[in-house]
């Protein structure tokens, strides 16, 4: 059984996401490493998602994440 391809957009959303929060990972105050490492742990976690509303939720989650990244 295969899985249903991911919708292209949401796709390049993703990643557009990853590489925001990546790029302000640089000034976390613990370290880009550690923020590196737990951002990728994150993404990581839910690459299996293939559901596009539960991906939404977890493209919003990320720019909630970038809010708070970007208030340190």
């Amino acid at each position: 059984m295969t899985t249903p391809p991911i919708n292209t957009t949401l796709r390049h959303q993703v990643i557009r996401i990853y590489k925001e929060l990546l790029y302000l990972g640089r000034d976390y105050p613990l370290g880009y490493a550690f923020f590196r490492q737990r951002l990728h742990r994150a993404f990581a976690s839910q690459a299996a998602l293939r559901d596009e509303e539960a991906i939404k939720r977890g493209i919003a989650r990320a720019e909630y994440v970038k809010k708070e990244v970007e208030a340190l």
